[in-house]
Protein backbone atom coordinates (compact mmCIF):
# COMPACT_ATOMS: atom_id res chain seq x y z
CA UNK A 1 0.00 0.00 0.00
CA UNK A 2 1.49 3.62 -1.22
CA UNK A 3 1.72 5.92 1.86
CA UNK A 4 0.74 9.03 -0.04
CA UNK A 5 -2.33 10.95 1.56
CA UNK A 6 -5.44 11.58 -0.40
CA UNK A 7 -7.87 14.39 -0.30
CA UNK A 8 -11.11 14.25 0.23
CA UNK A 9 -14.00 13.84 -2.00
CA UNK A 10 -15.37 17.14 -2.98
CA UNK A 11 -19.03 17.72 -1.31
CA UNK A 12 -20.56 16.79 -4.46
CA UNK A 13 -18.47 13.61 -5.31
CA UNK A 14 -17.92 9.62 -4.32
CA UNK A 15 -14.36 8.74 -5.10
CA UNK A 16 -14.68 4.86 -6.09
CA UNK A 17 -12.27 2.35 -6.04
CA UNK A 18 -12.20 -0.76 -7.34
CA UNK A 19 -9.63 -3.96 -7.21
CA UNK A 20 -9.31 -7.80 -7.80
CA UNK A 21 -8.91 -9.37 -4.43
CA UNK A 22 -7.13 -12.44 -5.61
CA UNK A 23 -4.21 -9.44 -7.30
CA UNK A 24 -3.78 -8.72 -3.50
CA UNK A 25 -4.05 -11.96 -1.74
CA UNK A 26 -0.26 -12.96 -1.35
CA UNK A 27 1.00 -14.64 1.66
CA UNK A 28 2.60 -11.05 2.02
CA UNK A 29 -0.04 -9.20 1.71
CA UNK A 30 -2.31 -10.99 3.35
CA UNK A 31 -0.13 -10.83 6.95
CA UNK A 32 0.22 -7.30 6.22
CA UNK A 33 -3.81 -6.57 5.68
CA UNK A 34 -4.16 -9.09 8.73
CA UNK A 35 -2.27 -6.68 11.18
CA UNK A 36 -4.81 -4.24 10.55
CA UNK A 37 -7.26 -5.84 10.76
CA UNK A 38 -9.81 -5.41 14.27
CA UNK A 39 -10.55 -8.50 16.50
CA UNK A 40 -14.17 -8.66 15.45
CA UNK A 41 -13.09 -9.15 11.50
CA UNK A 42 -9.98 -11.38 12.41
CA UNK A 43 -13.19 -13.36 14.31
CA UNK A 44 -15.41 -13.33 11.30
CA UNK A 45 -12.00 -14.10 9.19
CA UNK A 46 -11.64 -17.18 10.93
CA UNK A 47 -15.04 -18.73 10.46
CA UNK A 48 -15.07 -18.87 6.38
CA UNK A 49 -14.66 -22.74 5.59
CA UNK A 50 -12.39 -22.18 2.49
CA UNK A 51 -9.08 -20.56 2.21
CA UNK A 52 -9.95 -18.51 -0.65
CA UNK A 53 -13.10 -16.87 1.07
CA UNK A 54 -10.96 -16.07 4.40
CA UNK A 55 -8.13 -14.26 2.37
CA UNK A 56 -10.61 -12.52 -0.18
CA UNK A 57 -12.18 -11.40 3.35
CA UNK A 58 -9.07 -10.32 4.43
CA UNK A 59 -7.59 -8.71 1.38
CA UNK A 60 -11.13 -6.90 1.10
CA UNK A 61 -11.06 -5.61 4.47
CA UNK A 62 -7.29 -5.10 4.69
CA UNK A 63 -7.25 -2.57 1.45
CA UNK A 64 -10.15 -0.59 2.14
CA UNK A 65 -8.28 0.32 5.77
CA UNK A 66 -5.55 0.97 3.85
CA UNK A 67 -7.43 3.34 1.76
CA UNK A 68 -9.66 4.95 4.37
CA UNK A 69 -6.13 5.33 6.25
CA UNK A 70 -4.84 7.23 3.29
CA UNK A 71 -7.53 10.10 3.81
CA UNK A 72 -7.42 10.12 7.74
CA UNK A 73 -3.65 10.35 7.55
CA UNK A 74 -3.30 7.37 9.70
CA UNK A 75 -1.71 3.94 10.12
CA UNK A 76 -4.55 1.55 8.19
CA UNK A 77 -4.97 -0.30 12.10
CA UNK A 78 -5.90 3.01 13.79
CA UNK A 79 -8.51 3.57 11.54
CA UNK A 80 -11.76 2.76 14.14
CA UNK A 81 -14.31 1.08 12.46
CA UNK A 82 -18.37 0.37 14.22
CA UNK A 83 -21.50 -0.39 13.12
CA UNK A 84 -24.80 1.31 12.86
CA UNK A 85 -28.27 -0.47 14.74
CA UNK A 86 -28.44 -2.50 11.63
CA UNK A 87 -24.81 -3.38 10.95
CA UNK A 88 -23.70 -1.16 8.60
CA UNK A 89 -20.07 -0.26 8.80
CA UNK A 90 -18.89 3.50 9.40
CA UNK A 91 -15.75 5.12 10.46
CA UNK A 92 -15.60 6.49 14.17
CA UNK A 93 -12.01 8.14 13.53
CA UNK A 94 -12.69 11.32 11.44
CA UNK A 95 -10.26 14.46 9.86
CA UNK A 96 -10.69 17.46 11.54
CA UNK A 97 -12.29 19.40 8.11
CA UNK A 98 -14.52 16.89 6.96
CA UNK A 99 -16.68 13.98 7.35
CA UNK A 100 -16.05 10.32 5.92
CA UNK A 101 -18.24 8.19 4.71
CA UNK A 102 -17.80 5.30 2.93
CA UNK A 103 -19.27 1.86 1.61
CA UNK A 104 -17.89 -1.88 0.63
CA UNK A 105 -18.81 -4.22 -1.42
CA UNK A 106 -17.57 -7.43 -2.94
CA UNK A 107 -18.67 -10.49 -5.14
CA UNK A 108 -16.74 -13.16 -5.84
CA UNK A 109 -13.15 -11.63 -6.24
CA UNK A 110 -14.26 -8.23 -7.00
CA UNK A 111 -14.37 -5.19 -4.80
CA UNK A 112 -15.33 -2.19 -4.57
CA UNK A 113 -15.27 0.50 -2.25
CA UNK A 114 -17.18 4.52 -2.35
CA UNK A 115 -15.86 7.28 -0.09
CA UNK A 116 -18.16 10.32 0.35
CA UNK A 117 -17.64 13.50 2.01
CA UNK A 118 -20.85 14.76 4.13
CA UNK A 119 -23.46 12.18 2.93
CA UNK A 120 -24.30 8.33 3.47
CA UNK A 121 -23.09 6.10 0.48
CA UNK A 122 -24.01 2.74 -0.31
CA UNK A 123 -22.42 0.73 -3.23
CA UNK A 124 -23.07 -3.30 -4.28
CA UNK A 125 -21.32 -5.45 -6.89
CA UNK A 126 -23.21 -8.93 -8.18
CA UNK A 127 -21.39 -11.24 -9.77
CA UNK A 128 -23.84 -12.33 -12.64
CA UNK A 129 -24.51 -15.71 -12.29
CA UNK A 130 -27.39 -18.47 -12.67
CA UNK A 131 -30.73 -17.03 -10.59
CA UNK A 132 -31.75 -19.39 -7.90
CA UNK A 133 -35.53 -19.75 -8.75
CA UNK A 134 -36.55 -18.07 -5.47
CA UNK A 135 -34.80 -14.62 -5.23
CA UNK A 136 -36.76 -12.66 -7.91
CA UNK A 137 -39.54 -13.34 -5.67
CA UNK A 138 -37.54 -12.30 -3.04
CA UNK A 139 -36.01 -8.96 -4.79
CA UNK A 140 -38.49 -8.23 -7.12
CA UNK A 141 -42.19 -6.30 -6.65
CA UNK A 142 -45.30 -7.73 -7.84
CA UNK A 143 -44.48 -4.51 -10.99
CA UNK A 144 -41.07 -5.43 -11.11
CA UNK A 145 -41.78 -9.19 -11.44
CA UNK A 146 -44.16 -8.94 -14.24
CA UNK A 147 -41.90 -7.30 -16.28
CA UNK A 148 -39.44 -9.73 -15.38
CA UNK A 149 -41.40 -12.55 -16.01
CA UNK A 150 -41.77 -10.81 -19.54
CA UNK A 151 -38.09 -10.18 -20.21
CA UNK A 152 -36.57 -12.76 -23.21
CA UNK A 153 -34.60 -15.54 -21.35
CA UNK A 154 -31.54 -14.45 -22.72
CA UNK A 155 -31.77 -10.83 -20.95
CA UNK A 156 -33.00 -12.10 -17.55
CA UNK A 157 -29.84 -12.65 -15.67
CA UNK A 158 -28.22 -9.52 -16.74
CA UNK A 159 -31.37 -7.35 -15.55
CA UNK A 160 -31.72 -9.07 -12.56
CA UNK A 161 -28.50 -8.64 -11.07
CA UNK A 162 -28.68 -4.94 -12.43
CA UNK A 163 -31.59 -4.39 -10.20
CA UNK A 164 -30.30 -6.27 -7.11
CA UNK A 165 -27.11 -4.38 -7.09
CA UNK A 166 -29.41 -0.68 -7.22
CA UNK A 167 -31.75 -2.06 -4.41
CA UNK A 168 -28.70 -3.28 -2.42
CA UNK A 169 -26.79 -0.13 -3.13
CA UNK A 170 -29.82 1.98 -1.75
CA UNK A 171 -30.24 -0.04 1.06
CA UNK A 172 -26.82 0.07 2.24
CA UNK A 173 -27.20 4.23 1.94
CA UNK A 174 -29.74 4.03 4.75
CA UNK A 175 -27.93 1.02 6.46
CA UNK A 176 -30.75 -1.18 6.52
CA UNK A 177 -29.81 -4.32 4.41
CA UNK A 178 -32.74 -6.88 3.16
CA UNK A 179 -34.76 -6.31 6.21
CA UNK A 180 -36.80 -3.86 4.24
CA UNK A 181 -39.72 -5.37 1.77
CA UNK A 182 -38.47 -6.00 -1.68
CA UNK A 183 -41.15 -3.05 -3.14
CA UNK A 184 -39.68 -0.62 -0.68
CA UNK A 185 -37.48 0.67 -3.48
CA UNK A 186 -38.90 0.14 -6.82
CA UNK A 187 -37.27 -0.08 -10.40
CA UNK A 188 -38.17 0.52 -14.85
CA UNK A 189 -36.21 -2.83 -15.26
CA UNK A 190 -36.25 -1.22 -18.75
CA UNK A 191 -34.30 1.66 -17.33
CA UNK A 192 -30.25 1.00 -17.77
CA UNK A 193 -27.27 3.57 -16.73
CA UNK A 194 -28.26 6.05 -14.04
CA UNK A 195 -31.18 6.00 -12.53
CA UNK A 196 -33.59 6.97 -9.95
CA UNK A 197 -36.21 4.53 -8.28
CA UNK A 198 -39.92 4.71 -9.55
CA UNK A 199 -40.66 4.93 -5.98
CA UNK A 200 -39.66 4.35 -2.44
CA UNK A 201 -41.43 3.07 0.16
CA UNK A 202 -44.69 3.61 -2.08
CA UNK A 203 -43.69 7.84 -2.61
CA UNK A 204 -42.50 8.82 -6.04
CA UNK A 205 -41.99 12.15 -4.38
CA UNK A 206 -39.29 10.02 -1.95
CA UNK A 207 -38.07 8.51 -4.65
CA UNK A 208 -37.29 11.50 -6.82
CA UNK A 209 -34.65 12.46 -3.66
CA UNK A 210 -32.50 9.40 -4.85
CA UNK A 211 -29.68 8.94 -7.51
CA UNK A 212 -28.27 5.62 -8.34
CA UNK A 213 -25.17 6.02 -9.94
CA UNK A 214 -24.42 2.45 -12.71
CA UNK A 215 -20.81 1.07 -11.80
CA UNK A 216 -19.47 -0.36 -15.09
CA UNK A 217 -17.37 -3.35 -13.74
CA UNK A 218 -16.94 -6.28 -16.25
CA UNK A 219 -19.90 -7.87 -18.45
CA UNK A 220 -19.77 -11.04 -15.90
CA UNK A 221 -20.53 -8.31 -12.72
CA UNK A 222 -22.97 -5.59 -12.27
CA UNK A 223 -22.56 -2.50 -9.54
CA UNK A 224 -24.40 0.46 -8.75
CA UNK A 225 -23.83 3.54 -6.11
CA UNK A 226 -26.51 4.92 -4.54
CA UNK A 227 -27.53 8.37 -2.36
CA UNK A 228 -30.16 9.91 -1.25
CA UNK A 229 -29.80 13.25 -3.01
CA UNK A 230 -29.68 14.25 -6.36
CA UNK A 231 -26.80 16.51 -7.25
CA UNK A 232 -23.81 14.22 -6.91
CA UNK A 233 -21.05 12.28 -9.42
CA UNK A 234 -18.80 9.66 -9.32
CA UNK A 235 -15.13 9.66 -9.98
CA UNK A 236 -13.10 6.22 -10.67
CA UNK A 237 -10.16 6.20 -8.48
CA UNK A 238 -6.74 4.52 -9.86
CA UNK A 239 -8.71 1.26 -9.38
CA UNK A 240 -5.94 -2.01 -8.85
CA UNK A 241 -3.28 0.15 -9.49
CA UNK A 242 -3.84 2.70 -6.70
CA UNK A 243 -3.67 -0.35 -4.12
CA UNK A 244 0.09 -1.64 -5.29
Amino acid sequence: MPSSLLAPPAPHVVHVWQWDLDDHASEREIDQYWATLSPEERERAGKFRFDIHRRRYVAGRGAARSLLARYLALPPHAVAIDYGPEGKPRCATQAAHWTLHFNLSHSEHIAALAVANGFEIGIDVENVRVIEESLPTQVFSWRELAAFDALPHAEREAVFFETWARKEACLKALGTGFILPPDHFEFDLGAHGDTTPRYVGGDAQEAAQWRIRALAVNPACAGAVAARRTDWSIVRMNGVSGLN
